[in-house]
């Protein structure tokens, strides 16, 4: 399995010329030709870190550095310094570049002396701003040569013309001005104020607080996905929690670009990202036709081709979460509000796409699962019955340990902890839940004295390299069950016997301490669920017992299990 694994990634990585990876991050490298390497500092290749681990965003950063390249190794060859032969020097970085443009743009628009709106003064605009948008550099280079050099002086940057560095203080303050007399033009033709044409300028205006230069406070929005992805205080969330982000970081960048800063980001762009993922087929990973396409692009040809779009709860999921990682941002310091923060506020909601099984679906489920596990009754047959009658996550069943199974002041129970080779979705899931009589009838108690003998985990014939890995083989697997052999209509899957369960707790009367504890759900987010500790312990083993007892599906037909698992 390993080696096909490998294998795969592979393949992929051969699909991109020059995109390598390096333990679990991607990289761009590329030879440097002979003849221009003394501009290169006599290196012989260029390993440009991509900072990512998604191979999806891997190949887009790595076809645009690959254009960056080319247009380095075409001006060597013309004997012109590349940016890429020189790192940035100590005290200065394209975050305080872009600041220092950003200022100069406010004091160009803070000077500006309205003139007289004459064509001749109207026509040297429009001629100055064709040599300034020609993309010959001759034209509009050496007008802004003095003016880096004054800003260098006067910011005292570490920097001399021909760095690398200097170059792109040019090109900013090119783009500077450019947004200038695009205003101007604008403010000619009595435009509506505010309107921006480059996005680098976005909060920049003359009647709002001038830019400032305050480089620790800033980030950009990839600088702040890896911090979010490597913060040591979100260690504790599952892997399958980090993918939920993937596509909200990916539409993020592709509206906003990697490089824009995040306390520029407003909130008309969330809308633009929101609108992104809303027009995504859904698995659009999985068609040859959307790869090595953009998020842009596959969502234009999904709307030509009339495809399936993600799921109106899928969406949701993904903008809640581009709103946590601007929380998050906000948490840390970097901005003051969050712009995602309500997208979703007009919209009616629903308690669940998901729904629990009925008693009639339940026991169809039933008299086909001896035959899905035939002729063993491990797994297979195994952890669906403990999702009906616990309620357990699939990727805490999966991943059980003989060890899991204790008897904590005499009544049986589930313990989950956490461990180096299994995580849980949230600090709540830590928590114990009984063995439930039902379990113990069809023969769990039996076939768990068995397994200890060999110890380590309850069902190691489940395949998959890591908790995840089973995870995601045993779903695939068993909504192909519900599909095939039961008949299931969509909006049912294994996380619905997690529903279920927690309507069987409300039926049986439990308060809701007890339900969020034994289901391990979080505390709720009003001001009173936040006092005190919850429930005593002693508290909840009362109702630990009252649930063995109480929690019951009238008419769930389990006679035919017996016999046989207790023969197994």
């Amino acid at each position: 399995m390993g080696s096909n694994i490998r294998a795969y990634r592979v393949a992929e990585l051969a699909k991109i010329a020059g995109l390598v990876r390096k333990k679990s991050a991607y990289y761009y490298v590329r030879r440097i030709p002979e003849e221009i390497r003394q501009f290169f500092g006599g290196r012989q290749q260029i390993v440009i870190a991509l900072k990512t681990t998604e191979y999806r965003i891997a190949t887009e950063r790595a076809r645009s550095a690959a254009e960056r390249v080319s247009t380095q190794f075409s001006k060597a060859k013309l004997g012109i310094a590349p940016a890429l032969a020189n790192l940035p020097p100590p005290g200065v970085d394209r975050t305080k570049l872009n600041q220092i443009t950003r200022l100069y743009l406010y004091q160009l628009e803070k000077n500006n002396i309205p003139a007289e709106p004459s064509q001749e003064y109207l026509d040297a605009i429009k001629s100055d701003l064709g040599n300034l948008c020609s993309p010959n550099e001759e034209q509009w280079a050496p007008a802004f040569q003095l003016t880096a050099d004054a800003l260098i002086q006067q910011y005292n940057l570490p920097l001399k013309r021909g760095d690398g560095l200097w170059f792109e203080l040019a090109e900013l303050l090119r783009r500077a001005q450019i947004e200038h007399y695009e205003r101007e033009l604008d403010r000619i033709g009595q435009a509506k104020y505010g309107t921006v044409h480059d996005r680098l300028f976005d909060s920049v205006h003359v009647h709002e607080p001038a830019p400032t230069l305050e480089a620790e406070n800033s980030i950009t929005i990839s600088e702040l996905v890896e911090r979010f992805k490597n913060d040591p205080t979100r260690a504790d969330l599952t892997v399958s929690a980090g993918k939920k982000y993937i596509i909200p970081f990916a539409a993020l960048q592709a509206i906003v670009g990697p490089d824009r800063q995040v306390g520029d980001i407003k909130r008309r762009d969330c809308s633009e990202v929101h609108e992104l993922i809303a027009g995504l087929p859904s698995n659009y990973n999985k068609y040859a036709r959307y790869r090595e396409k953009t998020l842009k692009q596959i969502a234009l040809l999904a709307k030509t081709d009339g495809a399936k779009l993600l799921s109106a709860g899928s969406i949701e999921v993904y903008v809640h979460h581009l709103s946590a990682f601007f929380k998050y941002a906000r948490t840390k310091g970097f901005i003051d509000s969050n712009p995602a923060e309500g997208l979703l506020s007009n919209r009616s909601r629903s308690f669940s796409n998901r729904k629990p099984f009925s008693i009639e679906q339940l026991n169809q489920i039933l008299v086909r699962l001896p035959e899905w596990d035939a002729p063993h009754r491990r797994g297979r047959f195994w952890v669906p019955l403990i999702g009906i009658f616990t309620g357990m996550r699939l990727g805490e069943i999966v991943w059980l340990s003989v060890d899991d199974i204790r008897i904590v002041d005499g009544v049986t129970v589930f313990a989950l902890e956490r461990s180096p080779g299994r995580s849980l979705k949230t600090p709540g899931s830590v928590r114990r839940i009984p063995v439930h009589p039902e379990l113990k009838r069809l023969g769990f108690s039996e076939f768990v004295d068995a397994a200890r003998t060999k110890g380590g985990r309850l069902f190691p014939e489940l395949p998959g390299e890591d908790q995840r890995h089973t995870v995601d083989l045993f779903q695939k697997r068993f909504s192909y069950f519900l599909r095939e052999n039961v008949g299931m209509l969509s909006g049912l899957s294994f996380h619905s016997f997690r529903h279920g369960f927690r309507d069987a707790m409300t039926s049986a009367g439990l308060p809701t301490d007890a339900i969020k504890a034994l289901g391990g759900w979080g505390r709720g987010a009003n001001i009173e669920d936040r006092y005190g500790q919850g429930a005593r312990p002693s508290t909840l083993d009362m109702w630990l017992k009252k649930m063995t007892l109480d929690v019951s599906f009238p008419g769930l037909q389990t006679d035919h299990l017996v016999s046989r698992s207790h023969g197994s």
